[in-house]
């Protein structure tokens, strides 16, 4: 009787451990699934911060593009003949 009470009480404590456990594990996957949004937030706000780079840069290049051809165009009209740039 005595060892049966023993195992009653171990069983307890047993469950007391385990219902502690079970708890923090619901916190760990609580705080998994908000570091999950988190991380797809930055991540598409990385994505947006991309583009919008790749965008200034394309611009960056239509307005170089733009000054050659006007230095050029310059060059052109200053100067007795025509010089051509090696093309890059």
């Amino acid at each position: 009787m005595i060892k049966n009470t023993n195992n009653q009480g171990e069983i307890l404590v047993t469950e007391k451990v385990l219902g502690k456990y079970r708890e923090n594990i619901e916190l760990i996957q609580q705080s998994l699934k908000q570091l999950e949004l988190v991380i797809t937030e930055l991540q598409s706000e990385g994505l947006v911060g991309v583009e919008k780079l790749a965008i200034e840069l394309r611009k960056l290049q239509k307005l170089s593009t733009s000054i050659e051809f006007k230095a050029k165009l310059i060059t052109c009209n200053k100067g007795d003949s025509i010089e051509t740039l090696p093309y890059k």
